[in-house]
């Protein structure tokens, strides 16, 4: 009895001390591309705006998981399974898998999107379009994920609970007596 009481109290004690994890929104739009780097076409989207939620330690910590998007750029409609992220400077750089994290090729649907204290750029590509187009022209914001509030017990719940309890209670006083 003591083994199972003294291996729930250490579980329990293991699942307090959890590493916290907060769940943080980027919402940002970039515009006022020019030409294309390469051909000199014009953008197809001259405002791009987007949302990206990520999971991680603290804000500038490194991102555990990319949790939804928001994000449509020439048509192409992006998913979590579809970006990545890596450290820059002091913030970070989300993009598409597709041609690496911070790359961008001609002809594919692709974007990278920095944001540091020194320096923030938004760079994209779609299929079918031999060119690429940057911006510098960024806004953007991180607020917190607040997560949902806590689900109040039923008054059975918590009557099972003290139930369980008290059953608890009384096996410990027999073993007491019998000792």
């Amino acid at each position: 009895m003591k083994t199972s009481i003294a291996a729930l109290a250490g579980a329990a004690c293991l699942l307090c001390s959890a590493a916290h994890a907060t769940v943080y929104k980027l919402d940002f739009t970039a515009s006022g591309y020019g030409p294309g780097i390469f051909g000199g076409a014009t953008a197809p989207q001259n405002a791009v705006t987007g949302s990206i939620q990520f999971t991680a330690a603290t804000l500038g910590a490194a991102v555990t998981s990319i949790d939804a998007v928001n994000l449509s750029i020439g048509g192409h409609a992006y998913t979590p399974a579809e970006l990545g992220t890596s450290f820059y400077s002091d913030g970070y750089t989300f993009g598409a898998l597709v041609n690496g994290v911070g790359v961008t090729r001609t002809n594919s649907d692709d974007f990278y999107l920095i944001l540091s204290s020194n320096f923030n750029v938004f760079a994209y590509a779609v299929s079918g379009i031999a060119d690429t187009w940057t911006t510098r022209n960024i806004t953007a914001s991180y607020t917190e994920v607040l997560p949902p509030a806590a689900a109040v017990p039923e008054p059975a719940s918590l009557a099972l609970l003290g139930l369980g309890l008290a059953g608890l209670g009384l096996a410990r006083r027999r073993q007491m007596r019998r000792a």
